[in-house]
């Protein structure tokens, strides 16, 4: 009742007057000490920026934070079970995937605001929405896993069709990567132990078996990521490496091996590629990521286990079960902290990064 009177009787200019005189323009506490990997002296190549669990994590416009300082901020929409996240700078979105919720979270940057995927009745329930991916026209792609079948938004967000992916025989897909270069949709299948290549249509193209004994055969493929010649990187779970194949699906080479030591994997949950070609390996047993160059040598590990439920800390870097990961065109790096229930922001620095900007 507060609210709509308010609304009602004042106009927009002293709404913001009103705002100013009271101080409401306040953003909400944040750290003031930055977090890098390495730590210094060491040049450093990664820096922590910020942690999203829900619409309160998100900059508010001024004329939000009046109305909170009327009626009081919102309770939290929180992130429940998030599995993966795809960042869109273009249209600065990034998109959570949340089988806990059994939906996909839009984290609208701009608009100052966060929401979900509208699912119309015509399309395939959400209930296990275990991958997100946008193609070079801001298309959004959804993989859902219990229907096995790949929803289409447009830029707007807006449902456009289904591709089924029982027509190419993926029954059980466990992830999804879009080639946006050539126009391909890469899907990982864990009953058939390959991974499916389609056009954006869903007509396939060809299959990755990895069926040669010198390969080794996949056992889970998790995870996909491209690189910038158009290499598919496959995260094998069960079998602790990495699998690194051309465009047309030739097989280059293979790294990790199952253990604790530097370089070997506890349990692989996802992969993804930075601009320099480094391949960055999400443990979620081992709660952190390993980087590697394109060549499966070890360059850094990033983070380590932090239950924050338990202090309430923000513990920049903390994971408590790291499942996904998307590193986007400006080398921000987006990791699902799944027990956390957030998705914590990195920022790459590369050469051409530290040449244009002063040394953090």
């Amino acid at each position: 009742m507060i609210y709509r009177m308010v609304r009602d009787r004042l106009t927009l200019p002293l709404l913001f007057a009103l705002c100013l005189v009271m101080g409401c323009a306040t953003q909400k506490e944040t750290l003031t000490e930055r977090y890098f990997w390495p730590p210094p002296p060491d040049t450093p190549r990664i820096e922590w920026l910020k942690a999203y669990s829900s619409q309160l994590d998100i900059e508010k416009s001024s004329l939000q934070l009046f109305w909170d300082s009327i009626a009081g901020e919102d309770e939290p929409n929180s992130l429940k079970k998030p599995v993966e996240v795809k960042s869109v700078p273009e249209l600065k979105k990034f998109f959570v995937s949340d089988i806990g919720r059994g939906v996909v979270v839009v984290f609208d940057l701009d608009g100052h605001q966060m929401r979900t995927l509208e699912i119309p009745g015509e399309a395939p329930p959400l209930q296990l929405p275990l991958s997100v991916a946008v193609d070079s026209e801001g298309y959004i792609y959804v993989l859902e896993r219990r229907s096995a079948s790949v929803l289409v938004f447009d830029r707007l967000e807006k449902y456009q069709r289904t591709i089924s992916l029982k027509t190419v025989s993926v029954t059980s897909p466990t992830s999804m990567a879009i080639d946006k270069k050539n126009r391909l949709m890469y899907v990982a299948d864990a009953a058939s132990r390959k991974i499916v290549v389609t056009d954006l249509t869903g007509t396939l193209i060809r299959k990755i078996s990895g069926s040669d004994e010198s390969e080794g055969l996949f056992n889970l493929p998790i995870a996909l990521a491209l690189n910038s010649g158009s290499d598919l990187i496959v995260a094998d779970a069960f079998n602790a490496n990495i699998k690194i194949f051309d465009q047309t699906g030739r097989f280059l080479r293979k790294f990790g091996q199952r253990g604790d030591s530097p370089g070997s994997f506890q349990l692989i949950k996802s992969v993804a590629v930075d601009s320099s070609d480094n391949i960055y390996v999400v443990d979620g047993r081992s709660h952190n990521i390993s980087i590697f160059n394109m060549y499966g040598e070890a360059l850094l590990v990033l983070g380590g286990f932090y239950a924050v439920s338990e202090t309430g800390k923000l513990a920049p870097g903390g994971f408590s079960v790291p499942i996904g990961i998307d590193i986007d065109s400006t080398d921000k790096i987006y990791v699902v902290d799944q027990m956390n229930a957030r998705v914590q922001v990195f920022q790459y620095f590369s050469e051409e990064y530290l040449r244009r900007s002063p040394r953090p």
